[in-house]
Formats: structure tokens, sequence, C-alpha cells
């Protein structure tokens, strides 16, 4: 379960105001961001750049692609993030986000945020 402040902030950056011109433009930073995040250095930077909603959006996009190859508490918890992006087109809400990145890293890189994110 994802904690509620968590929660508000993914609903404000995911669904802005519902209009086309703000999905294409938060598709844009979606993309950034996920560039940004396929250097596994980077991770910390891009939540304090970007925000922990837009960093998480990118995760769990990236999760939900390559579903095979995480865990089931890595599942469930992208696609309760998933959930929440109302605005979105689905087929290219996630390749727009999809971090290049080996699932292994990205499990590493992630954790801290999926805890800190998911109540108890």
């Amino acid at each position: 379960m994802l904690d509620k402040t968590f929660v508000k902030e993914i609903k404000k950056a995911a669904n802005g105001d519902d209009s086309r011109e703000y999905r294409i433009a938060f598709y844009k930073e979606l993309r950034q961001i996920s560039i940004a995040l396929s250097n596994r250095y980077k991770f910390d930077d891009c939540i304090k750049e970007y925000g922990r909603a837009k960093v998480a959006l990118c995760v769990a996009c990236t999760i939900i692609q390559d579903i095979n190859r995480h865990e089931s508490p890595q599942i469930i918890w992208a696609f309760e993030v998933m959930e929440l992006w109302t605005n979105q087109v689905p087929e290219y809400s996630i390749s727009a986000a999809t971090i290049n990145i080996h699932p292994a890293i990205l499990s590493e890189n992630s954790y801290f945020l999926r805890q800190v994110t998911t109540i108890k």
C-alpha cells in the first residue's frame, strides 16, 4: 500500500490538468528522466532534480515492461503506482518512461524509494 502523500504526488505529477498539451510535455520529461536514470550512478540526483513521483513512474514503467525479471513486491508496487496515472496512453506511456538498465541494478537503485513510499 502506497503512502498517502506519495499518492498525491503521483496523481499531481502524472495527471496534471488532463490536457493533451500537459500529456505531451510530461512524456517528453519522462523520456529525459528515463535516459538520465539509465546511468546507474544518477538515481539519487534524478530524485533531487525531478522529484520522487516522476522517478517512481519511470521505475514502475520499467518493472512492468520487463515484468518477468522482477520480484513480486516490486511488481505489486509498480502496478499500484501505475494505477494512479489516469492521464496516459498505455502503450506510449510505458515506452516513453522505460529505463535502459539491468533489472538487478534497477532493483538496487530503487529499493530505498520503494521502501519510503510504501506503508508497512
